[in-house]
């Protein structure tokens, strides 16, 4: 789970490659999150363009790899259709999903970064399914996340379009960008309902690390492997945040650096030298 754009996709792809985790193709199921918004439609109208992309892009596709994988997709995505209408809750056959060709495996997973907005009672439902339900979230730096959520929006480096995304979250009109910088929320909701070694919590800027994947193999129960650090995955477009514009977005998210730093002991020198510089 979350937070968006620190690290979720670059996490599923190196997980989804190990031999004793099995992940659904699709990487965001939205199960949850369908659940307690009563979205369910619009994500089935998206999961329904992914499998149109998905059959048009296997008849361009030369590489066996690649054939198999978005074969792999198709299958997925048509059989998570099946599952879940959008609407209603049924936990065993989401259980199911999961676990189909999990045979020989220690991990099976739902990669869903906006799990992280859900309210407590969602949360204690998602922690009881099982008696082994583990949760990992990331943070990112509050500004550099909230930057690349831009970008990523906008998927463009057209000046006024960023512009008007960064007037938005400091008007604070622009609730979804801001609500996916909530760590004060979103950690205070998950500790209230999630025992602490069922929780485990890295920051963006040390995900790419031996150290970071020893931490995560040791909480997942899984044996540590290389990884590829300088794979990037959905690299953001190109585009310059102003000394100014970062001051002002510092001070927009400024109660999430205080509370990150209250609640972890201290901040990752990562985040502190660009408060320093900014």
């Amino acid at each position: 789970m979350g937070a968006t754009k620190a690290g979720t996709s670059w996490l599923f792809d190196h997980l989804h490659e190990r031999p004793e985790v099995h992940l659904p193709a699709v990487k965001e199921l939205h199960y949850f999150d369908s659940l307690e918004s009563g979205n369910g439609g619009w994500q089935r109208k998206q999961f329904q363009a992914q499998l149109a992309q998905a059959e048009a892009r296997l008849t361009k596709v030369k590489t066996e790899k690649g054939m198999l994988w978005h074969r792999r997709l198709i299958k997925d995505l048509t059989e998570w259709l099946e599952v879940f209408d959008g609407r209603t809750a049924h936990h065993e056959a989401y259980l199911d999903f999961l676990g189909r060709g999990r045979e020989g495996v220690r991990v099976i997973g739902d990669f869903t970064p906006s799990y992280g907005l859900l309210k407590e009672k969602t949360l204690r439902t998602m922690a009881g399914l099982t008696d082994r339900v583990r949760f990992v979230y990331l943070m990112r730096d509050p500004v550099e996340r909230l930057w690349s959520n831009i970008r990523m929006m906008v998927g463009s480096d057209d000046a006024q379009a960023l512009d008007r995304k960064i007037k938005g979250v400091l008007s604070g009109t622009a609730v979804n960008l801001l609500d996916r910088s909530n760590y004060r929320r979103t950690l205070k909701r998950l500790t209230s309902v999630i025992a602490p070694d069922a929780l485990h919590i890295e920051y963006y800027e040390r995900l790419f690390t031996p150290e970071a994947m020893a931490r995560l193999g040791a909480f997942l129960g899984i044996t540590p492997v290389e990884a590829r650090f300088d794979r990037v995955v959905h690299r953001g477009v190109p585009a310059e945040l102003t000394e100014e514009r970062r001051r002002q977005l510092m001070q927009v998210v400024k109660p999430q650096y205080n509370f990150v730093e209250r609640f972890m002991g201290e901040l990752p020198a990562e985040w502190t030298k660009k408060m320093v510089t900014a």
